[in-house]
């Protein structure tokens, strides 16, 4: 937990053929809950893997935050051309996000609650979501993979629920997506 970051110049790998093939973005959003109209907030960012889809699926009248700790990474989106309702929100330590209290229907915050102190990362998460709001984390499985953050860095399912119940935070369900990675969801009560 809490170790490297993701390096903005590998950023390509998120968009891999074989990501998109095992973890496809828009219909893995869908899957677990998010719709049209709804506020959405993808904490890491990174090169807008979930961020564009997401963007997609609420529509022109709902925001849709990237929020990132590497202002490369918020860089490499907005060379994208992101669609309007996109707000690029750069968190200069990772645990302050510039969205208002309480004005999130849904987050997503893929492969990246490893790379921080859980709680205090999840705690901020919980900050910005409305009453009743979804948050989907995705994380790397525990096993051995070829690509990927080192074993000890990694969160077995079981402490990610851990560390969402410290951060007031109710799990709904842990599904294995694929041999690479597992998701949680939590709602906020």
């Amino acid at each position: 937990m809490h170790g490297h970051r993701f390096e903005a110049k590998h950023h390509k790998r998120l968009d891999s053929p074989y990501r998109r093939r095992i973890l496809p973005p828009a219909a893995t959003l869908k899957r677990f809950g998010l719709k049209k109209g709804m506020s959405v907030a993808d904490i890491g960012a990174g090169s807008g893997y979930f961020l564009f889809p997401a963007a997609r699926i609420v529509g022109k009248g709902a925001a849709a935050y990237a929020v990132d700790a590497s202002k490369d990474m918020l860089e490499v989106i907005a060379s994208k051309r992101p669609p309007s309702n996109v707000v690029l929100s750069h968190t200069k330590d990772g645990y302050r996000f510039n969205i208002d209290s309480k004005s999130v229907d849904y987050v997503v915050a893929s492969a990246i609650v490893h790379e921080n102190e859980p709680v205090k990362f999840l705690k901020e998460i919980n900050r910005i979501m409305k009453k009743g709001a979804t948050l989907l984390v995705i994380e790397w499985r525990k096993e051995s993979t070829r690509s990927g953050p080192p074993m000890e860095e990694r969160l077995a399912p079981e402490q990610v629920k851990e560390f969402l119940a410290k951060s007031k935070l109710k799990t709904v369900k842990t599904v294995v997506l694929n041999a690479r990675y597992y998701a949680v969801v939590a709602k906020k009560g």
